[in-house]
């Protein structure tokens, strides 16, 4: 039982990896995937880096359908109050960006 518990929580983790586009360090990101994205425009997840500290990002990594994209401050906007103040523009929220 306990294994078969195990079995399954190792599927799911492979299987948000996957969609995340997070591949071994041998292996290239999936094109387009949000890790890609992320890595493609310098962005972040987690904390900001120092350099933004006081700033607004300008971009993000949002989708609005089934692919993630790279946006500009109009979208950028509605992902900060997403996030931060709870509003729900109906985004998927990936990434800030500079």
């Amino acid at each position: 039982m306990a294994l078969s518990i195990w079995m399954m929580y190792a599927a799911a983790v492979a299987v948000a990896l996957a969609q995340l586009g997070s591949a071994p360090a041998d292996r290239p990101l999936a094109p387009g995937s949000p890790a890609a994205l992320i890595q493609k425009h310098d962005c972040w997840s987690a904390e900001a880096p120092r350099d933004m500290t006081g700033r607004l990002p300008a971009h993000a990594i949002v989708a609005t359908g089934p692919a993630p994209r790279y946006v500009d401050a109009n979208l950028t906007g509605k992902a900060l109050d997403q996030v931060f103040t709870g509003e729900d523009h109906g985004l998927v929220v990936y990434a800030f960006c500079r």
